[in-house]
């Protein structure tokens, strides 16, 4: 099942999604959805997490809008090189096919994909990483950090990569605090915040801290995806995909699950 199909099924079912917090959204038929997708994992944080649009706002209302030089990209690179805990570059991509082709270019062997609240893999052992923002609206905003020396190494004589896009000022900005509040909050959240909800989640999916795969047969698993919506619980529609522990939620939005399985 594609995301489009998800968002139709939805509004099929409850209507229009009038508002969205926390890991919630909100219905026009006065139904509230939990929501364990998250935006493919850009959501992490909740759909109104941290700081960042206020960030961007404040850049819009100065104006920073053009194709002139700011600080931005500066603090940016900063703020994935705190993340990563190496120095980097950074490049920015509208898809993630040209993020991966840029990243193989860097480096064929020792290339990741980052996951956010993954402690178990240290990314600064990678020479390039492609990174979705933690932010549920920047879902064609894809960058690749690359390990400071790889770069010099490569791209003396380099002006631009294939695919590679300039994102706008106020973008940088949001993204910017959305990784300083993502890093903030990987400091708050453990173990304890995720298996707590293992009675109710671990018959339908293997869990890695907050991430969930799916145990459900591939010919099976639209179904599920249509099943547990109709239990108020939207989930990843894709098989390939995750789908992610919802932090601090009320146990009780998951009792539909258990009170009636789905059998696989």
């Amino acid at each position: 099942m594609t995301t489009k199909e998800l968002s139709e099924e939805i509004y099929k079912r409850y209507g229009a999604v009038t508002r969205a917090r926390g890991y919630f959204l909100y219905t026009k038929k006065g139904v509230r959805l939990t929501d364990m997708f998250l935006e493919d994992g850009r959501a992490i944080l909740g759909w109104q997490a941290g700081s960042a649009f206020t960030h961007m706002k404040n850049i819009l209302s100065r104006g920073l809008t053009g194709s002139f030089r700011t600080e931005e990209a500066f603090r940016l690179k900063k703020a994935l090189s705190t993340l990563l805990k190496k120095e980097v570059n950074f490049y920015a991509f509208s898809d993630k096919k040209s993020a991966l082709t840029a990243s193989l270019s860097f480096s064929k062997d020792n290339s990741a994909v980052w996951k956010a609240f993954n402690k178990d893999i240290d990314y600064s052992s990678f020479e390039a990483v492609i990174l979705s923002p933690p932010l549920s609206w920047t879902n064609s905003v894809f960058l690749l950090a690359v390990d400071k020396n790889i770069c010099m190494e490569k791209c003396e004589n380099l002006k631009q990569l294939p695919g590679e896009i300039k994102l706008p000022f106020a973008l940088e900005t949001a993204i910017t605090r959305g990784i300083y509040d993502y890093l903030a909050e990987e400091k708050i959240r453990q173990e304890k915040d995720w298996f707590i909800y293992d009675t109710f989640l671990n018959k339908y999916f293997t869990r890695k801290g907050c991430h969930l795969i799916p145990k459900i047969p591939r010919d099976k698993y639209d179904e599920f995806v249509l099943y547990c919506l109709d239990k108020h619980i939207i989930i990843n529609p894709s098989f390939e995909g995750q789908s992610f522990v919802p932090y601090k939620v009320d146990k009780g939005n998951f009792s539909a699950i258990k009170n009636s399985p789905f059998e696989f």
